[in-house]
């Protein structure tokens, strides 16, 4: 399993739905959505922070799938 994969399913365990989760994590369901379709690596630092903060993971964890 990928790393966007391993998000995806992380806050779909969690939250109702993709936008739902990017409204509480306050950023742009669009870059939520553009990260999760392409690449993890590519992405702000600062997103993953504030999304690794919202599920409670080290963002480590995200990167060393």
């Amino acid at each position: 399993m990928n790393r966007e994969l391993k998000l995806r399913n992380l806050i779909l365990d969690r939250y109702p739905s993709l936008r739902q989760f990017a409204i509480e994590c306050d950023i742009p369901y669009s870059t939520l959505m553009t990260l999760l379709s392409r690449d993890i690596g590519g992405a702000s630092f600062d997103i993953v922070v504030k999304i690794c903060q919202k599920l409670q993971l080290d963002p480590m964890e995200i990167y060393n799938v």
